[in-house]
């Protein structure tokens, strides 16, 4: 079941948007959008997208392992102390490669889902 969105506090608030300087950014942008994907990354850029992959990869996987380990050697603190040593460092992961691979990235891409948003609901 599909709810749709086409509510009238969403149509206000893509009003609301589209008045502001960055929505105006937002709908100037060239129809052909995300410009920057069809540019060949760095190195920087492939190491920091690669950070953010094994983060999201990862994390989930590690926090299973350590709740098997727990059950398996009956040692609740083994989950109890693993789960936040886990999620501070996949988190940290993350955000090195958020800050690797740039702003451009975020910002490009937020502009573009801005645009389609308000093609949408302005």
């Amino acid at each position: 079941m599909k709810e749709k969105l086409d509510v009238p506090l969403v149509r206000f608030l893509a009003r609301r948007l589209a008045q502001t300087k960055f929505g105006q950014r937002a709908l100037s942008q060239p129809e052909n959008g995300l410009s920057i994907l069809k540019q060949k990354p760095s190195t920087r850029v492939c190491i920091g997208l690669a950070l953010i992959t094994i983060s999201c990869l990862t994390g989930l996987p590690a926090l299973a392992f350590l709740s098997y380990l727990s059950v398996k050697v009956s040692k609740p603190m083994i989950i109890a102390a693993g789960a936040p040593a886990v999620f501070l460092l996949v988190h940290i992961v993350f955000g090195v490669g958020v800050y690797l691979a740039g702003q451009n990235y975020a910002m490009e891409t937020l502009l573009w889902a801005t645009k389609r948003f308000l093609r949408k609901f302005a």
